[in-house]
């Protein structure tokens, strides 16, 4: 965006010392100077509003991020959830959520990105120390599509050894697959 602010109308050269100024240079100067003043403002609350920050939580409302360059970039960790009835699992809380279970309970996957958008969801799962099943279901009516290695019966029986599965979608949560990985020990 090239800026709007005029420095070349301002008259560097007046007033001229030694001699008497007409007072017309003086107020052309600071109309221009006044007046570039207020496009700056304009500008600098612009940047202010629509720019990145290094200092602040930046939501990018869907804008693509093209042609860059990561390095050690991070996924924030949604906090352990402990449950003991059925819930959601929002996208929205990110992508690697810590759960839970103290119950059999169905886990809802919900509020995915818009289609030709893919949304990922990797699930922490433990249990209280009982065995304990989880029921899988999407919210508004989409579908789920396992891997050839997904347990039949969802069951849960650790406290401390983890079961990770993987949960994408690509086309708004209509369909949604998912990946078991397995118990880590």
């Amino acid at each position: 965006m090239a800026s709007g602010i005029n420095s070349t109308d301002v008259d560097g050269n007046f007033p001229v010392a030694g001699q008497d100024n007409d007072s017309q240079g003086f107020r052309d100067n600071f109309t221009t100077i006044k007046n570039s003043l207020a496009t700056a403002k304009t500008e600098i609350s612009t940047l202010q509003t629509s720019t990145a920050k290094l200092n602040a939580e930046n939501d990018f409302a869907g804008t693509v991020i093209k042609s860059a360059s990561l390095i050690a970039t991070t996924e924030e960790l949604y906090p352990s959830i402990n449950t003991t009835s059925s819930m959601n699992i929002s996208f929205i809380n990110g992508h690697y959520q810590i759960i839970q279970v103290g119950a059999d309970v169905t886990l809802t996957l919900a509020d995915w990105p818009a289609s030709e958008k893919v949304g990922k969801i990797r699930l922490q799962l433990t249990s209280d120390g009982s065995s304990r099943q989880i029921t899988w279901a999407v919210a508004n009516g989409g579908g789920l599509k396992y891997a050839a290695d997904w347990p039949g019966t969802f069951t849960v029986s650790s406290d401390t050894n983890p079961l990770i599965v993987d949960f994408w979608t690509h086309d708004g949560g209509s369909v949604v697959f998912a990946q078991y990985h397995g118990q880590y020990t």
